[in-house]
């Protein structure tokens, strides 16, 4: 695979001191596989695997950025940081703290301004990691997740989105504490424009919902049962199983022109 974007800047940093082993084994929470979580044995890394990367302590660097460059496309740059008790532990994929900065990094059509990923006393399927580079943590006390996306990006996004919401034209404004809709859609035979204003809610800890306060159509201002019609075609406006991890939203926050949201799972 090519790398993208500004070269990597990864950072390997040994602690010293011992690892906590008294994490429990979870179920692979696999930033692919989107099966349910059921009760898994206790994880062993391949010996094969960890005397392939115990050979070579950079690789576990190399792979970790591919991986990222897999799930996020075509930063402009990207910076990681591992921390590990010592080689032996690294090798084994038994890390403290992973954590990734990314810039403009795009998943399906969305472009991540800015995210900040922070893993805690991870264990990472290093089987997986080194030969599908696929970031997968078999065990993992906390993912935390801070992210930022510019108005620009969300209606480049929407105008990708457009056809299958069936919203002509759909272009955001975003402002503090505020977000303003408008675009074309179709109700019954007659092709409309509509304006809405309101904020964002959390659905189901993984949904952005738009929840418009004032909407309009055809500058008249129409009765709640058409606003819940026309904001089922747009909702949800984002939804965290598009990305890396699954993860729950903690708090979302409409900025001067940005979306800022921060992300947990524990």
């Amino acid at each position: 695979m090519t790398s993208t974007g500004s070269a990597p800047s990864t950072v390997l940093i040994y602690t010293g001191d011992s690892m906590k082993d008294d994490l429990q084994p979870t179920a692979s929470n696999s930033a692919i596989s989107s099966g349910s979580a059921t009760a898994s044995p206790p994880w062993i890394p391949s010996p094969e695997v960890t005397a392939v990367f115990a050979s070579d302590p950079p690789l576990l660097e190399r792979k970790l950025d591919l991986a990222m460059r897999k799930l996020l496309k075509n930063p402009s740059s990207m910076t990681i940081k591992i921390v590990a008790s010592d080689p032996v532990a690294a090798s084994k994929g038994n890390l403290r703290e992973v954590f990734i900065h990314e810039e403009e990094g795009q998943i399906d059509s969305l472009v991540i301004f800015k995210a900040d990923i922070q893993f805690l006393d991870v264990q990472l399927d290093t089987t997986k990691l080194l030969k599908e580079e696929k970031i997968d943590s078999k065990s993992v006390k906390s993912i935390n997740m801070d992210v930022i996306i510019r108005e620009v990006d969300l209606n480049a996004f929407l105008a990708v989105k457009a056809k299958k919401i069936k919203v002509d034209d759909p272009k955001v404004k975003l402002m503090k504490d505020r977000m303003d809709l408008e675009g074309t859609t179709r109700y019954s035979f007659v092709k409309v424009k509509f304006f809405a204003s309101g904020g964002f809610s959390i659905h189901d800890s993984r949904e952005v919902w738009f929840h418009p306060k004032k909407l309009k159509v055809n500058q008249l201002v129409m009765p709640r049962a058409f606003v819940g019609t026309i904001v089922k075609k747009i909702n949800p406006v984002l939804n965290l199983d598009k990305f890396p991890f699954r993860l729950n939203l903690k708090e979302i926050r409409i900025e001067q022109g940005s979306l800022h949201f921060t992300s947990f799972r524990q």
